[in-house]
């Protein structure tokens, strides 16, 4: 063998070795790029997906929410943020009673809240220009009279459901209400 021969045989590992570190270097730099999304490209991929967990949420943070609880309150705030279990914490916020038979309204502002995820039946988005039109055709009244009146209602509501899974009982059927499922 020559000594050019052997040399050119030297070259070629470090050659490719020199080669290899490189394309190493050039991927973890194509990988840093692909990670780095911007606040507009993170909200754009995130709404491509169909959530069925708490992160379905995510989008509502820092925006106007209504919450319907398992009791049948009603509460109105700016969702600030949440967990895994769908703890809610709404700042701004306001508890509101509809008596829509009587065509009346109540609100009675608690502040900052914090709502267990396991009392959360629906919750979403309010559109903040169009809030206030329904409350306009309504007549406010004061906080407790309308207390007195839902709990009235609930009270009629809860008796009437007792008697009706009565009922079904008494023909072997099983009728699934809770005191506190009120909603």
């Amino acid at each position: 063998m020559s000594a050019s021969a052997v040399s050119q045989e030297v070259k070629e590992p470090q050659q490719q070795q020199q080669q290899q570190q490189q394309s190493k270097q050039q991927s973890k730099q194509s990988k840093k790029a692909h990670k780095k999304l911007s606040e507009g490209e993170a909200d754009l991929y995130l709404d491509q997906y169909n959530f069925t967990t708490t992160a379905a949420i995510v989008s509502s943070v820092d925006r106007k929410i209504f919450v319907l609880l398992r009791d049948g309150r009603l509460l109105f705030g700016v969702l600030r943020t949440f967990d895994q279990y769908a703890n809610l914490i709404l700042q701004h916020c306001v508890e509101r009673i509809y008596l829509s038979e009587e065509n009346k309204y109540a609100e009675q502002e608690l502040g900052i809240f914090m709502i267990r995820g396991e009392n959360v039946v629906m919750l979403g988005e309010v559109d903040i220009d169009k809030e206030d039109q329904p409350l306009e055709l309504m007549e406010r009244i004061s906080f407790k009279d309308a207390s007195k009146i839902k709990k009235n209602n609930d009270e009629k509501k809860f008796k009437s459901e007792t008697k009706k899974g009565k009922e079904y009982a008494r023909f072997g059927l099983i009728y699934d209400f809770h005191k506190s499922d009120l909603y």
